[in-house]
């Protein structure tokens, strides 16, 4: 999941957004969300129209009308606009394509549920909750600022990692050119491997390719790079769409 400005979780495996304070909810459709999808992990790229329209329309694009792309993306402004996003979220270039606005800032988001304390009300009556001394809070503090700087440093220096949360994949071979690696948002890996049998030429020497799939839109996404993309943020990368279930 992705967190747009601190504000709007967008979640593309259910094609959702969704408002933090508000709790605004919209679903995208399918051409949409793959667009904004792709938008989203090409920040600073501007995508041009018949690019947007093979993401988004796949094997379908030679038959979807310019009138039909237009549409889509209008609906996607007014979604975004729905949920507290500015409509230029999807910035149009005149006579070049679409890109993510500069000023849009985003992040990987991990939701964890929030702790539950049972029978507070309880504890507190009867006296579990002691007054702590001094020189124990003070410790406390200054050890959770010491923990928030570093915490705030080491995110400056990763935020701009897409897929720093991926992990490796092993296909069962012990021949295999490059180093593969995955989204863990799926339990059965069984389609990536399927996938790279299916086309071996994804897997040359020295690349590193990073597998997205969700199994609701039926699509992989593979980004195939040159470098390490989890650590170096000058390597190069092509992406690649496929169906899941393709033989």
């Amino acid at each position: 999941m992705y967190l747009i400005n601190k504000l709007v979780e967008y979640d593309p495996e259910n094609k959702n957004l969704v408002n933090h304070i508000t709790g605004r909810s919209i679903q995208l459709q399918l051409p949409a969300n793959l667009c904004f999808l792709y938008l989203i992990t090409h920040p600073g790229e501007i995508i041009s129209q018949n690019q947007l329209m093979v993401v988004g329309w796949g094997e379908r694009n030679d038959v979807t009308t310019p009138n039909t792309f237009y549409q889509a993306i209008l609906t996607l402004r007014n979604a975004l606009a729905e949920v507290g996003l500015p409509r230029d979220t999807v910035k149009t270039i005149s006579r070049r394509g679409l890109m993510l606005s500069e000023a849009t800032e985003v992040e990987l988001f991990f939701p964890t549920a929030e702790p539950v304390i049972a029978n507070k009300d309880v504890l507190v009556a009867n006296g579990a909750a002691r007054q702590r001394p001094a020189w124990l809070i003070i410790t406390t503090a200054t050890l959770l600022l010491i923990a928030l700087i570093n915490g705030g440093i080491l995110y400056k220096k990763h935020q701009n990692m897409p897929f720093s949360h991926y992990i490796p994949l092993s296909t069962g071979s012990t021949t295999q050119a490059c180093q593969l690696f995955y989204a863990p948002n799926e339990h059965i890996q069984d389609h990536y491997v399927r996938l790279l049998n299916n086309n071996p030429g994804l897997c040359a020497e020295k690349r590193y390719v990073f597998l997205v799939g969700y199994s609701k839109t039926e699509r992989i996404a593979a980004f195939v790079c040159n470098n390490d993309a989890r650590r170096d943020a000058t390597a190069l990368c092509t992406t690649h769409y496929f169906w899941a279930h393709e033989k």
